[in-house]
Parts: structure tokens; C-alpha cells; sequence
């Protein structure tokens, strides 16, 4: 068995759940050891890469593993330096060559993601202030907005607008000394230099820079240890007027830090990221085929684009499935093809976890974060401390697992599905311009979604 044809085909398809980005920081230099007795060893090639992959994502290399071998297997990580990667272990899907040279050691080190620019970047109105924000602190950085904080759903394009302003960047001042991680890597690398009691290298890869981008900074919530060291982290960096972007999932308040760290973060500009509109994603949809060398009927794009509200990244996925079966199977993308095979070319929304979610788990995901017992939700009292989180679950119900108004009208115990109608166009109505309704609604999708 070929071991590293395995690794980069199981690699690939982990690239098209996580992103670019992620899979480069958390697989680049990883490789497949060994697959004996049921065991596949895989090579990591420092601590912090390893108490990653094994904490975080065993269950994900373990599932695509044994869809590769189509055999029941345990993983074991273990640490091994290997050889850097050779231009024929890159991804199956990659695209095209970026204009900035990968090879080049100083843009190595940055760990961005050369497909994250601006001219790949599509603009609309969810994301035009956010854009517009970037492109001011590309002419300024350090001295206006800083921090940077951009927050919003899963897969909306928060880590391609902050790394674009890496790339943008790095191409101006290539001398520039730029950093792309995560909080997860942050409290990992911090985790290894206590261990190896070498902090003062730490301190040093995470001070001595000009430009530092951190992902999912909500990772930081209760944990104290990494709180400490990015508060001063960041008041070094702010103090030498070194720009600091950061993403969550929710805003700033919303994350539980202790107070100096929350002042820091709020101390910038912070800027939501909504879900793209119809248009936004058939404008992303085109691109991506564009960028395939692939030409779809308008028709097949609009279809795709009412099918996935929210999440880009999963958009991307399904693009690229459908390609790759279509030409397994010599046929031409119709929307026909695309009706068809739809749930087989997209394995995460025939397994999708909105499909998973039943009414009851959304009902007492909603009680959670607005404090509404389950029982007064499902109940007949119409006081509007009720009817608010009532109305949320029909709206989800509706947009985000997809159930009919009849089956929501029965879930919530209402005898006519016309209530179910005016509570979902009253959401949708309200959602854009009310940041209160999208910060629940985001809330309660990481709370049943993860």
C-alpha cells in the first residue's frame, strides 16, 4: 500500500472540511508511518503539532483514514521530523500557482494561505465594511484600527480577510515579519515551552513581529494561563504599534476572559460578518468555477446558491466534489446532474448536522442561551418574553435544518402552519438589522452545531 498517496488523499479530503488555512497550520510536514495490526502511525513533526492533531482532531483523520482503507483503525501520533514536502505531496485539489513564490523561507514562516488575497476576495454586503476596514489598515497598519476584530459564523470569510491583509502586506514589505495561527496553536506552543523550558523562545515568536493574525480567539475563553501570556503579548505588539487582527466566532463581550483582555480586545474596531445574500453567493459560486476553469449554467449556480444560506467554506467543498464526480463519471454538470447527485458529492450535507438536529435539540439549545425554559417555548402563552425564542426556532427550524411548515407548526405544538410562516418572514425581516437576533442566532448554532 502506497502510504503517501494514502495520507495526501486522506489529507485532501480533511482540507475540504477545515480550509486551507487550518489544514496547512495543523498538517503541514505530517505524514503516514506506518498502517500495521489496525494502527496507522502518523509523523508530526513538534509537540504542539501532535497534542493538536490528537486532542483536537483524531476523530477527523481517523474517519478519513478508514474511508480510504475501509477498515476499522486507531491513530497514534508521534513526533518525527520529516522532510518538507515535495511538489508532488501538495493537495489533490490544488489550484492554480499564487503570484507569491510558496518556497520563499520568509513567507514560509508566515503560514499564510497564498489564496487569501483581496483580488480572490468577493465583496457584498455582509462583508463591505469589514473589506473596506482591511484596505484602510493595509495603508496605515499599527496606527489605525488595533486591534482588529472581525467576528461572525463558520465558514463566512473571516480568515480570508484577515490573511488577505497579511498577503497584501508581505508583497508591499516582504521584509515585514507577519504571523498567521490560531489560540488553539497559541496555548499549544505555550503548553510546549513549558514543558521544554524554553519560554523565552516562545515569547520571542510571538513578540518580535510586526503583524500578528490569530483565528478563533474565543479559544482563549477559561483559560487562564493563555489569557496571561496573550494580554502581554498583545501589549507588547500594541505599545511598538504592531498590528493585531483577531477572529471569533461572536463578539468580544460575548467571550469569557478576564476583564483587562476583554478591554484590550474591544479597545479597536470589531466588525460582524454576516452570511452572503443570494447574489454575494452565486457571485462566490462563479468565482470558484472560474478559478476551476469550469463554466456552469446560471441556472445550476442559483440553484446551489439557495441550497447553502450561510456557510462558504462548505460551498467550496461541494463545488469541488461535484467536479470530481462529474468527470468520474464522464458526464456534464447539468442541473439535472446536480439534483442528482447532490447528496453523494456533498458527504457533509447528506450527514449534515442540521439534518441531525431535531426540533427538540433546537428547542433546547434556544432555551439555553435566551434563558426560556423548554416547556414555555412549546407553550400557548403569547407574552413576548416567550413569543421571541418561540419565533427563533421556527426561524431555524425553516432556514437552517430545512424542515417544512407544517412538520415546525406540529414540532412546536401549533395547530396552523401560518404562524410558522409569519414568525419565519418576521425573522428573516429582522435578522439583518438586528444585532441582538443575529448574536443569538450565532450563539445557538455554535451551542447545537459546535
Amino acid at each position: 500500500m502506497d502510504l503517501q498517496k494514502l495520507w495526501k488523499t486522506a489529507v485532501s479530503e480533511i482540507e475540504i472540511e477545515l480550509g486551507k488555512a487550518q489544514t496547512k497550520i495543523y498538517f503541514n510536514n505530517t505524514s503516514l508511518a506506518s498502517l500495521e495490526n489496525n494502527v496507522a502511525t502518523v509523523n508530526t513533526p513538534n509537540s504542539a503539532s501532535k497534542n493538536a492533531l490528537d486532542k483536537k482532531y483524531y476523530t477527523l483523520v481517523q474517519n478519513a483514514l478508514e474511508r480510504q482503507t475501509k477498515t476499522k483503525l486507531s491513530i497514534l501520533f508521534e513526533i518525527k521530523i520529516v522532510e518538507k514536502k515535495s511538489e508532488e505531496s501538495l493537495p489533490l485539489f490544488a489550484e492554480s500557482k499564487p503570484t507569491i513564490i510558496q518556497n520563499d523561507p520568509s513567507y514560509s514562516r508566515t503560514h499564510l494561505n497564498p489564496k487569501y488575497k483581496f483580488s480572490t476576495l468577493v465583496v457584498g454586503s455582509s462583508n463591505n465594511f469589514a473589506h473596506a476596514a482591511a484596505i484602510r489598515i493595509c495603508k496605515n497598519p499599527g496606527r489605525e484600527y488595533n486591534p482588529f476584530f472581525i467576528y461572525g459564523g463558520v465558514g463566512i470569510g473571516k480568515t480570508h480577510l484577515m490573511q488577505a491583509v497579511g498577503n497584501e502586506l508581505f508583497e508591499k514589505l516582504p521584509n515585514l515579519r507577519i504571523m498567521y495561527t490560531t489560540a488553539e496553536l497559541f496555548l499549544n506552543d505555550l503548553v510546549a515551552s513549558f514543558q521544554d523550558k524554553n519560554t523565552p523562545a516562545f515569547k520571542r515568536k510571538y513578540r518580535d513581529i510586526d503583524l500578528l493574525l490569530m483565528d478563533d480567539i474565543q479559544f482563549m475563553s477559561g483559560k487562564q494561563s493563555a489569557q496571561e501570556e496573550f494580554f502581554h503579548c498583545f501589549n507588547t505588539l500594541f505599545m511598538s504599534e504592531k498590528q493585531v487582527i483577531l477572529t471569533s466566532d461572536r463578539p468580544p463581550q460575548e467571550i469569557k476572559v478576564e476583564d483587562r483582555l476583554l478591554s484590550r480586545l474591544m479597545g479597536g474596531l470589531s466588525v460582524d460578518i454576516q452570511s452572503p445574500d443570494l447574489e454575494m453567493r452565486m457571485a462566490i459560486i462563479n468565482q470558484k468555477l472560474e478559478i476551476r476553469n469550469e463554466k456552469w449554467d446560471q441556472e445550476i449556480v442559483g440553484y446551489l446558491a439557495g441550497r447553502f444560506q450561510n456557510n462558504i467554506r462548505e460551498i467550496e467543498g461541494t463545488i469541488q466534489r461535484l467536479i470530481v464526480q462529474g468527470q468520474a463519471s464522464n458526464t456534464p454538470v447539468t442541473l439535472e446532474f446536480i439534483k442528482d447527485n447532490l447528496p453523494s458529492a456533498n458527504g457533509a450535507m447528506e450527514q449534515s448536522k442540521e439534518n441531525f438536529a431535531s426540533p427538540k435539540t433546537i428547542i433546547a439549545a434556544v432555551s439555553k442561551i435566551t434563558g426560556i425554559r423548554s416547556g414555555e417555548i412549546l407553550s400557548d402563552r403569547r407574552q413576548a418574553e416567550l413569543v421571541w425564542p418561540r419565533q427563533i426556532v421556527m426561524y431555524i427550524l425553516r432556514n437552517e435544518c430545512k424542515m417544512g411548515l407544517i412538520d415546525i407548526a406540529s414540532a412546536l405544538n401549533r395547530k396552523d402552519h401560518t404562524t410558522v410562516m409569519h414568525a419565519v418572514t418576521k425573522m428573516e425581516d429582522l435578522y439583518p438589522q438586528n444585532e441582538k437576533l443575529r448574536e443569538q442566532i450565532m450563539l445557538i448554532k455554535k451551542e447545537v452545531w459546535g
